[in-house]
């Protein structure tokens, strides 16, 4: 697959084949993928790679507190303006996508749930950064390995979901990983094979035409 075709195809896969990922599979992508640009080459990504009994385990505990109403350890500040409008367009696609209505709160809270437990995905990436860290300028650099991550894994026909719901609560995951204390969750990234039948997994998300968030300068002298 060229890569401007990886860019243009690649989606959020939100429902997985019960097919494993092999160990030599995230080895070479994540291999691949720490090419990535990295600030002063500071490499501040690292990685929990986690399959098989022990992701259902924390993912069962993860939906577990979510439904206990327990505070979250690494929670999102809501949006708003044309962010929260993004933000609640792609929301209606999916639930649209799935057929859940606005009004059924039990399969809205089930199709919340999914996050929680990696979206049944046989595999999933957490990565974390050094607490020594500027944690803003860390992020940056994690960007780019996610996008190496989820451009590779289309080589391997695989599919990928970057979901903060998958580090939100931190405690949960110290129980069943041992992932040094200073070391700080930054996101998790599930990833399988794809359920081509899954119906969210149709969905596309949009982007606005670059003439309406780009400024040129110079170009027209």
């Amino acid at each position: 697959m060229e890569l401007k075709q990886a860019i243009l195809e690649r989606r959020s896969i939100r429902g997985f084949k019960n097919d494993p990922v092999s160990k030599e599979t995230i080895e070479d992508i994540l291999k691949v993928a720490t090419r990535a640009v990295s600030a002063n080459n500071t490499q501040p990504w690292e990685f929990a790679v986690i399959t098989g009994d022990l992701l259902k385990k924390i993912g069962a505990d993860n939906v577990a507190r979510l439904n206990a109403g327990e505070e979250m350890d690494n929670g999102e500040e809501p949006f708003s303006g044309i962010f929260r409008t993004r933000q609640v367009g792609i929301g209606k696609a999916l639930l649209g996508a799935m057929d859940i209505a606005r009004e059924d709160k039990e399969k809205r809270a089930w199709w919340g749930q999914r996050g929680f437990r990696f979206f049944d995905a046989p595999c999933a990436i957490l990565i974390y950064v050094d607490d020594c860290l500027n944690y803003s300028d860390a992020r940056l650099d994690v960007g780019c390995v996610i996008q190496n991550i989820c451009m590779y894994a289309m080589e391997h026909g695989l599919g990928t979901c970057v979901e903060n719901q998958a580090v939100m609560y931190e405690k949960g995951l110290r129980q069943y990983l041992d992932v040094p204390e200073n070391k700080k969750y930054v996101t998790g990234i599930a990833i399988g094979y794809p359920d081509p039948d899954f119906p969210a997994n149709s969905v596309i998300s949009t982007r606005d035409p670059i003439e309406e968030n780009t400024r040129w300068y110079g170009f027209d002298e």
